[in-house]
């Protein structure tokens, strides 16, 4: 059916149907694997340079969920990608024409770590990009045609929604004091109205990297995404997305870390939360119907990070760049900027650019979706600094010799406090920033290349766009989250 005519068809839906809230949606995925003979790609992740990729373990995937009330529409996409920066969604929403306010694509990345560059930081040599920019555009004109396709495709349905609290003993840990391992898996579910037993689409939201595939593979793959999505379709739960959530600190698969049972290990893991989503759909609960809204806010980051700044222009690739008087920096400028920093380090505060990024809340009937555009500590979203998430571990490592100071912690409510019930905090969403640090805990080294880190567990400081980025997230959350009560 061609989008006029769905869209004449919901208005006459709703005309039909004033008496209850009207609830569409429509679900479906597409290939985005890479052809490595006419593409070729860059294995994502892991230190300073990318992997050639010699192989496909297994094919990667955009899924897509489309929601509407008749008045507005929210395209929820889950990309098996290391990450996608806020210029490529920009671009998405030119091709399809949504930059009203009435219709909002949202979009998250798994991360995957055998995923392709798409950041280009991985490239053949440290500072050269891996991106394959005809793969770029095809990636991003296959999420444009899916949801295109879908938008002619939507249905009445019912939404359900379930939160389940689950040890992550044996699945994922955290790596960096202090323990705080987010226990939550978000899991929703859209069901056709006229068919109430076939499930459109289920969601699943969990917090844990997806690098159970370790740095010395050289293989296409999704990581534990696919064996937990592909589990879920068989199932009969519709087409599976899958979204990254609160994965900073470092949240880390806790697998045997052997190169031979790497594949194995992602399977286990994936099937394990898939069955956990599974095991909650089937418990029953409550189906409804409900509206749907959206919001967003731009947000600018000054760019602290000192190995950031050498390599400014590149970061023109996906953001836009501003300067402290509120002018464009253009590729040129960014790069005498960066000259200049590298020569007459370090580049004064009054020079340094700041990154434009969005953070956004989806409303989708009882459900709230919060858009992280990085990797967020958990703590700053869920809190845990009274031990009770740190799941048998100690809250502290008593190894470490820079321990964290937690009387300088933030205090709450945390963001999953104030918004309910059913929030599904995701991130790497319509961006990437990288990790998004406590700034009572940000420490590194101030030379050039922030080299050797300080004792202790300061690995996420030298992918962070800078220590300032949390609070001013934070505080813009705080804005957005107070101006959504009071509408």
């Amino acid at each position: 059916m061609a989008p006029a005519k769905a869209k004449v068809l919901l208005s006459l839906l709703l005309i039909a149907g004033e008496a209850r809230a009207a609830f569409f949606a429509a679900a479906g995925k597409v290939d985005i694997t890479p052809d490595l003979k006419r593409e070729g790609a860059y294995l994502a992740g892991y230190g300073a340079a990318g992997r050639k990729a010699r192989g496909i373990a297994d094919r990667l995937y955009a899924r897509a969920l489309l929601l509407s009330d008749g008045r507005k529409t929210v395209a929820l996409v889950g990309v098996d990608s290391i990450g996608l920066y806020r210029e490529d969604i920009e671009r998405m929403r030119r091709s399809l024409g949504w930059l009203g306010e009435d219709r909002y694509l949202f979009v998250s990345a798994t991360h995957s770590h055998s995923a392709p560059d798409t950041l280009g930081l991985w490239g053949p040599l440290p500072g050269i990009s891996g991106v394959k920019k005809k793969y770029q555009r095809r990636l991003n004109d296959s999420i444009v045609a899916l949801v295109k396709d879908l938008s002619g495709r939507l249905e009445e349905a019912k939404i359900g929604a379930w939160r389940v609290e689950t040890k992550p003993n044996g699945l994922c840990y955290d790596l960096r004091d202090p323990i705080v391992i987010d226990p939550e898996i978000n899991v929703v579910q859209l069901r056709s109205r006229r068919s109430p037993e076939r499930a459109l689409a289920t969601l699943v939201r969990w917090s844990c990297h997806p690098e159970v595939i370790g740095r010395d593979n050289d293989h296409i793959s999704s990581d534990y995404v696919g064996p937990l999505c592909e589990k879920i379709e068989e199932a009969g739960g519709g087409t599976c997305v899958f979204q990254s959530g609160l994965i900073g600190g470092l949240m880390s698969p806790e697998t045997d870390h052997s190169p031979l049972r790497h594949f194995e290990e992602a399977k286990r893991v994936g099937h394990a939360v898939a069955a956990l989503a599974i095991k909650a759909t089937r418990a029953g609960g409550e189906w409804t119907q409900g509206s749907v809204d959206f919001r967003s806010r731009l947000v600018r980051v000054p760019v602290e990070n000192s190995r950031y700044l050498f390599f400014m222009p590149n970061l023109t690739f996906g953001h836009k760049l501003f300067g402290q008087n509120g002018r464009r920096i253009g590729k040129t400028q960014a790069y005498f900027l960066s000259l200049r920093h590298l020569i007459f380090f370090p580049l004064p505060e009054r020079l340094r650019p700041w990154a434009e990024t969005e953070i956004s809340l989806v409303q989708a009937g009882p459900v709230a979706f919060l858009g992280i555009p990085g990797e967020m500590f958990p703590e700053l979203a869920i809190g845990g600094y009274d031990g009770r998430y740190r799941f048998g571990h100690p809250l502290i490592r008593p190894t470490n010799p820079n321990p964290p100071d937690l009387r300088r912690a933030p205090k709450g409510p945390y963001l999953r406090q104030r918004l309910g019930k059913h929030a599904v905090l995701v991130g790497l969403a319509n961006d990437e920033i990288g990790y998004i640090v406590p700034e009572y805990d940000f420490i590194f080294n101030p030379n050039r290349a922030m080299h050797p880190r300080p004792p202790g567990t300061h690995y996420e400081e030298t992918n962070s766009i800078g220590r300032s980025a949390a609070a001013l997230l934070l505080g813009a959350y705080e804005e957005m989250l107070a101006e959504y009560a009071g509408r």
